[in-house]
């Protein structure tokens, strides 16, 4: 850098500059402007096309349902006809005839009848239709085929089962199909008749379509596209290329084209593709919205009938729902969206879909976007002509405004600036002084000073750099956990805190999730704790990526994660993201080359419903969360007040568990088992009884889930089989020789690695024979991991016990698995004995279990028993054993040895 500077000379002088400057940035302006305005006006003009477009969908609608509501009001004629007049065949072949032979709607109406339910309209017959349908000239004729005796009938037909469950008056449409006369698409409205409050058949009306293509043409014709119809499950009503459209189909002896649906014209023509996921997503909408109890109707409804598969049923419940105006479908709202380019159009296009209520049905309005846009290039082209006279104006007044206000000033900065420094330091950034204008003379200047100042702060900067680096490290570990790099529990709660404080400022609501990974403990048992860390870094990112910005996820210890959903608007919003994240932990997730399958058992608390302190908050997501896996794992559950008075009960019952192994107030009853045949006793059941000194007689399904959950299951269960071995030993002495006791096995003792050495253990001390002890083991203990179950087993039944599947049927094994396991007898469960008498069901299922049990080898025994009608069925069947009040009760060992010790 020079030592003397020379003025700068005037063809350099930044006014100049500025004034070449500026007039660039006009042209700028003018192009940005051009661009600007041009898109502004097309999206106005593209709203409005939108808003025609309504219009016309709406009026279509409006059209349509008029037809329907014409076809609705006959078909509600037809049942109230039905349900009033005497059931007389001559009497319905005068009436119905005359009912449906409406001049004004004969290219409408095409058929129509009466469908009773069996024996109610004719005492002996099942199918007795009265229907009337247009022949190909268009006149009303008798059909009796669904009368024939040898066919299926009608009452499982897709139109006939869902009104069972409609209500008086509703009228269900059902799919479309085509007419085999007038090769038009037809639907069905159907009536339910009711008498005295009973379900007694149904009254249809056939409606033809044949006029909906071209009410669909003349709509749309204005706005320069097409418009098309699909029914409630997605298929065509009409389309504009029925090329693309139609199938060709054989009905009896004739050949006839039906429409298809849309995704079955998507995987035809990829380029329909966007529209068919609209409207899938239009009916999955739909039936995510019904509710739980609405869903066992569906199910009923597609039991019922082959022809209407799950999805169709609740869709069929969906409308019924519309129908009464209930729950969120009332609601219905039209979906539009631009398509880069359409088929038939061979252009972009606005595609806009309108749903008909009553029925379901789609009309889809398909417009080009052309229209718009040259509207719009008329109105920009005027606005830009404005905006360019305007801003002439404005540039001339900013060049003087800015001459005045900034050049002039900065001429007089430089003026005041210019004095010599020595320079001392040579900075590795300077401010360029090479320009022979104002701007490199003040950069001259300012160079001289900051040269200067560089070389005292250049070593106080690196010193403070390292300072906040150690400092940052310092405080990362501090609030980070080491493995995943996620906030820890410190981090959490301070988030935690500010969550809060946000939402009491803003009035706002958030969700706390508290996360537990299930079956965790496997991976690091099986596959050791490197591969366990190396899944829970994998979840971090998994979990991390879920999350918005403003919300946290932490590491709180082991396979313990939480989770803060900022801003929610309800509880559903924080189901949405658990829902996500239960779906993500489903996926198998590879760690050392190994797929490892693993859950989430999630709990959820709302601020401020459930708490307003960090502490309690998280409290509570914790209860909930274990609540979740006391419900089956892998499974959201909401905090509620009872979780927190049932954890402290269950608290108060572990404290006094733990009390109670320590003083002896545990007693075992046992319940006599029998022969069927000759009422021999051939063992007994052993179950525990818990006399609390306070709280009295405790029964075990209040302690037993307990002590499963504690751990203190393993405890408990060693002193049943000691205290079991002890009195079997009275049992010998008294002369009780044939005698086993069966004791019952918990999943959680079964699943133990040292159970079988354990059990031997406690057998040797007491020098008691396994052939003595019967292990009930439950379906549910086995089928978490069969192969290791089995091996457990067969070690059991190789140490000499007896083994017996317990309350089978309930569970989930298959007969399969049920041929591997080592067993000797399976107990049928009570609850099939219980219903025996009067459900035929209960008959089969017990029956059904004997002769599996038998063919298989095994010994069958029944429990439950009460009642001498119930002991007859099971003699009759050839169960094996009974067990249960009716053939005696549980009892303490000293009445047991009272009542079966031999006076000699």
């Amino acid at each position: 850098m020079s030592s003397i500077r020379t003025e700068v000379r005037s063809k350099n002088t930044i006014l100049i500059k500025f004034s070449l400057g500026l007039s660039l940035l006009f042209l700028v302006m003018i192009t940005a402007t051009y661009i600007v305005v041009d898109r502004v006006a097309k999206d106005h003009l593209i709203s409005k096309n939108k808003e025609l477009i309504d219009e016309t969908g709406s009026r279509i609608v409006s059209e349509i349902s008029l037809h329907i509501s014409i076809a609705e009001t006959l078909a509600r004629n037809l049942a109230t006809v039905a349900e009033n007049l005497p059931k007389n065949p001559q009497l319905f072949d005068r009436v119905i005839p005359q009912m449906l032979a409406l001049q004004e709607s004969q290219n409408l109406i095409v058929g129509g009848g009466i469908w009773p339910e069996p024996n109610k309209f004719t005492q002996g017959v099942k199918q007795r239709s009265f229907f009337w349908g247009r022949d190909n000239n268009g006149e009303l004729q008798y059909f009796d085929q669904y009368n024939d005796l040898a066919g299926s009938g009608y009452h499982f037909e897709e139109w006939y089962v869902p009104s069972r469950y409609s209500k008086p008056g509703e009228c269900l449409w059902s799919k479309s199909y085509m007419d085999p006369y007038t090769l038009a698409p037809m639907v069905t409205c159907t009536v339910a008749m009711f008498e005295q409050q009973e379900f007694i058949g149904n009254a249809t009306v056939d409606v033809s379509l044949q006029q909906l293509k071209s009410i669909l043409a003349e709509s749309s014709a204005k706005l320069g596209g097409y418009a098309y119809a699909v029914d409630r499950h997605n298929k065509f009503l009409s389309f504009p290329d029925e090329q693309l459209t139609k199938i060709t189909s054989r009905n009896k002896d004739n050949y006839t084209k039906e429409y298809i649906t849309v995704n079955q014209l998507a995987k035809k023509l990829e380029l329909f593709q966007p529209i068919a996921d609209i409207l899938e997503e239009v009916n999955l909408g739909l039936i995510t919205s019904v509710k739980d109890k609405n869903k066992l109707l569906a199910e009923k409804i597609a039991e019922q009938s082959e022809q209407i598969s799950q999805q169709d049923a609740e869709l069929i419940v969906a409308n019924m729902l519309i129908l009464r105006d209930e729950g969120e479908h009332k609601n219905i709202k039209t979906v539009s969206v631009t398509n880069k380019y359409d088929f038939i159009l061979d252009e972009p296009v606005h595609v806009s879909v309108f749903i008909i209520p009553e029925t379901l049905w789609k009309i889809v309005v398909v417009t080009p976007q052309k229209i718009a846009i040259d509207s719009a290039s008329k109105v920009a082209n005027l606005i830009l002509i404005l905006l360019i006279g305007i801003m002439i104006i404005a540039a001339f007044l900013g060049f003087f405004y800015c001459r005045r206000c900034l050049i002039v000033p900065m001429y007089e900065m430089v003026n005041q600036l210019q004095h010599p420094i020595k320079d001392k330091a040579n900075p590795k950034k300077m401010l360029d002084d090479s320009r022979q204008d104002e701007f490199g003379l003040l950069a001259y200047h300012f160079n001289k000073t900051k040269m200067a100042l560089d070389a005292k702060n250049h070593h106080l900067e690196l010193q403070i750099k390292e300072r906040k680096e150690v400092e940052y490290q310092l405080k990362h570990l501090a609030l980070h956990d080491p493995l995943t790099g996620l906030p820890n529990r410190l981090l959490f709660q301070d988030r935690l805190q500010q969550s809060i404080a946000l939402a009491k400022r803003h009035i706002q609501k958030f969700a706390v999730f508290f996360l537990d990974l299930d079956n965790f403990k496997i991976v690091n048992d099986t596959m050791g704790h490197d591969a366990g860390d190396e899944l829970l870094k994998k979840v971090a990112l998994m979990l991390s990526d879920i999350g918005r910005e403003t919300d946290t996820v932490s590491r709180l210890g082991g396979d313990e994660f939480a989770f803060i959903n900022n801003k929610i608007n309800k509880a559903e919003d924080a189901m949405v993201v658990a829902q996500r994240i239960n779906k993500l932990l489903k996926t198998p997730i590879m760690v050392n080359d190994n797929d490892i399958h693993i859950g989430s058992s999630i709990g959820i608390t709302i601020y401020p419903e459930d708490a307003q302190s960090s502490e309690e908050l998280l409290r509570n997501a914790d209860i909930a969360m274990y609540q979740a896996k006391n419900d089956g794992r892998n499974i959201t559950r909401f905090f509620t007040k009872e979780m927190n008075a049932k954890l402290q009960q269950n608290k108060e019952i572990l404290a006094d568990l733990i009390k109670s192994l320590t003083q002896g107030h545990f007693e075992l009853y046992y319940q006599p088992l029998f022969t069927i045949d000759n009422n021999t006793l051939v063992g007994a059941e052993a179950l525990i009884r818990w006399h609390h000194p306070e709280k009295g007689m405790i029964p075990p399904d209040v302690f037993i889930t307990i002590a499963e959950q504690s751990g203190l299951i393993h405890e408990l269960g060693d002193w049943v089989l000691a205290q079991a071995c002890r009195e079997v030993k009275r049992f010998l002495s008294a002369g009780i020789l044939a005698i086993r006791i069966a004791i019952n096995i918990s999943p959680v003792q079964f699943r133990r690695k040292d159970f079988v050495s354990n059990m031997l253990r406690i057998l040797q001390e007491q020098d008691v024979s396994p052939g003595f002890i019967e292990l009930e083991i439950t379906e549910g203990a086995v089928m978490d991991n069969v192969d290791e179950a089995i091996i457990t087993m067969q070690n059991l039944k190789d140490a000499g016990f007896q083994l017996a599947m317990d309350d089978f049927g309930t569970g989930y094994s298959s007969l399969s698995y049920l041929k591997r396991f080592p067993i000797q007898k399976v107990k049928i469960d009570r609850s099939f004995i219980a219903e025996i008498e009067n459900d035929i069901d209960s008959k089969s299922i017990a029956r059904a279990i004997i002769h599996m049990g038998h063919s298989l080898g095994l010994k069958v025994l029944a429990e439950g028993v009460e009642t001498q009608e119930q002991l007859q069925y099971l003699y009759a069947e050839q169960c094996d054993y009974v067990q249960g009040y009716f053939t005696g009760r549980p009892m303490p060992a000293n009445d047991f040895l009272k009542k079966f010790t031999i006076v000699t």
